[in-house]
Order: structure tokens, then C-alpha cells, then sequence
């Protein structure tokens, strides 16, 4: 009896368990303690537009407690820019423990990045992803 309960009830739990992201790390900060990753597997494309997920992961934990973020951004590809749309900071690294903040908004304006920057080896990276 407890068998036929049971076990469908372990096979949904698989079934419908998160996927883990698998992080592609890009670079490690000056100190080497601070790296940044992007999700190759998130990124959707809309023409020049591309959106993805990027995690910095912090060696020490940063003001307000957290010690990661994970990030939804908006890249445009031709103009070199990006805006996010979703921020969640995480109590331990690699976006792993408690959420202890978040930020949503549709509606934020584009900011330039600098060349040479890891934000621009980011965004070189998935915006020469084919993927879509």
C-alpha cells in the first residue's frame, strides 16, 4: 500500500526537481576571490538582443550579507550595453543558501559597459552564442 503511494510521489519529486545551471566562470577577480560566470544554457536570443543569467560569487561575504548574485540581463549585442531585469542576492556563494534579497524591474535603462571589462567578456561570449 505505502509502496503505491510512495513512489510516484519520489518519481515527481525528480521529475519536477530544478535543473542545475551549469556555470561557465569567465574570469576571477584581481584579488581571485571574487568570480563571475554566465549560464550558457539560459541564454535566449531576440535578433540582436540576447538575454542570459550571470553569477558573481564573492571569497568574503559582501555589506548586507550576502556573498553572490545572480543576475537577468538584457544585452544588446550592436550597442554594447545591458540592462537587468532580476537581482538576487544569496547567503552563500554560487548562488547557493537563503535569498536574503531581490530586485525586479521591467522597465531599467540601458547602461554602456566598458570595453575590456568582465562585463564585456560576458557579453562577447554570449553574444557570439548561436544559441536562441
Amino acid at each position: 500500500m505505502f509502496k503505491n503511494i510512495f513512489l510516484p510521489a519520489i518519481i515527481l519529486l525528480f521529475v519536477i526537481a530544478p535543473v542545475k545551471a551549469e556555470w561557465v566562470m569567465m574570469d576571477a577577480g584581481p584579488d581571485q576571490k571574487d568570480v563571475h560566470y554566465y549560464d550558457p544554457a539560459s541564454i535566449k536570443n531576440n535578433g540582436r538582443f540576447k538575454k542570459v543569467w550571470i553569477l558573481t560569487s564573492y571569497g568574503e561575504e559582501q555589506t548586507g550579507g550576502y556573498r553572490s548574485v545572480k543576475s537577468f540581463y538584457e544585452l544588446d549585442c550592436k550597442e554594447d550595453r545591458a540592462r537587468s531585469y532580476t537581482m538576487l542576492l544569496y547567503t552563500d556563494e554560487m548562488a547557493t543558501g537563503d535569498v536574503i534579497g531581490a530586485q525586479h524591474d521591467k522597465l531599467k535603462e540601458w547602461s554602456v559597459y566598458p570595453a575590456n571589462s568582465i562585463f564585456s567578456q560576458i557579453a562577447d561570449a554570449v553574444c557570439a552564442s548561436p544559441t536562441s
